[in-house]
C-alpha cells in the first residue's frame, strides 16, 4: 500500500506553517527582504501542497485498483486435500478466474469449472474465500492412483508425476479489463505428500 513517508508529511506541514508565517509578514510589514522571504515561502508551500495532493491521489488510486491473489494450503487432516485460498486486496468486488493447467505424467488433466478457467468465483471487497480439490480426483481423471504415483517416485520423476502451471486472473465485476498475475508453477511431491512451488 502506498503511504506518504512520515518525513515528507512533516516537511509539507512545516512548509505550510512557513507559508502562513510568510503571509503574516507580507500583510503586516513593509520590509522588502521579509516580503521576498514571504513570496519564497508561498512558492514552497504551493509545491508542498502539490506533493501532498499527488500522494493522496496515489493512495486513493491504489485502493480502487483491482488486486487479488491465491495460495495453496494442505488440509491438516488429509495431505491429499488441497485448500485453495482466494484473497481480494481491493475495494472492488472481483470476478476471479483460475486454470490449474494440470499435467499428470505428461497428460493434460482438466478438473472443469473454476479450476479449468470455465467459471469465475466472485469476491467481495477485501474478502476472501476457500475452495478445494483432491489430488486423488486429479489422478482419477488420468486413470492413476496415489499408490501408483508413490511407486514411481524417483529424483527424475518427482516434478513430472503431477505438475501444475497455475494461471490466476481477475476483473472488477462489470469490467472487461482482466488483470493476470504471473503463472505459479507447482508440483505435488508424493514422497513428502506436499504441494511445492516450483520457482
Amino acid at each position: 500500500m502506498t503511504k506518504m513517508p512520515k518525513w515528507l508529511f512533516l516537511f509539507v506541514l512545516s512548509l505550510v506553517v512557513l507559508g502562513c508565517i510568510g503571509v503574516g509578514f507580507k500583510l503586516f510589514t513593509d520590509n522588502e527582504i521579509l516580503s521576498d522571504i514571504a513570496n519564497f515561502s508561498l512558492i514552497l508551500t504551493l509545491a508542498a501542497v502539490l506533493v501532498y495532493v499527488y500522494y493522496t491521489y496515489l493512495i486513493a488510486k491504489e485502493a480502487w485498483t483491482p488486486s487479488a491473489s491465491f495460495s495453496l494450503v494442505a488440509d491438516p487432516r488429509d495431505k491429499y486435500h488441497v485448500i485453495f485460498i482466494l484473497n481480494n486486496h481491493s475495494k472492488l468486488s472481483l470476478n476471479c478466474w483460475c486454470n490449474l493447467n494440470t499435467i499428470v505424467e505428461g497428460e493434460k488433466v482438466s478438473l472443469g469449472g473454476f479450476y479449468s478457467g470455465e467459471s469465475s468465483f466472485d469476491l467481495q471487497p477485501f474478502g476472501s474465500a476457500n475452495g478445494h480439490f483432491y489430488i486423488k480426483d486429479i489422478l482419477a481423471k488420468a486413470n492413476k492412483t496415489i499408490e501408483e504415483m508413490n511407486r514411481k517416485i524417483s529424483p527424475d520423476t518427482i516434478k513430472k508425476l503431477l505438475y501444475m502451471n497455475i494461471e490466476f486472473w481477475y476483473n472488477s465485476i462489470g469490467s472487461r479489463h482482466f488483470v493476470r498475475n504471473p503463472r505459479q508453477p507447482h508440483y505435488f511431491n508424493f514422497s513428502a505428500g506436499v504441494m511445492v512451488a516450483d520457482f
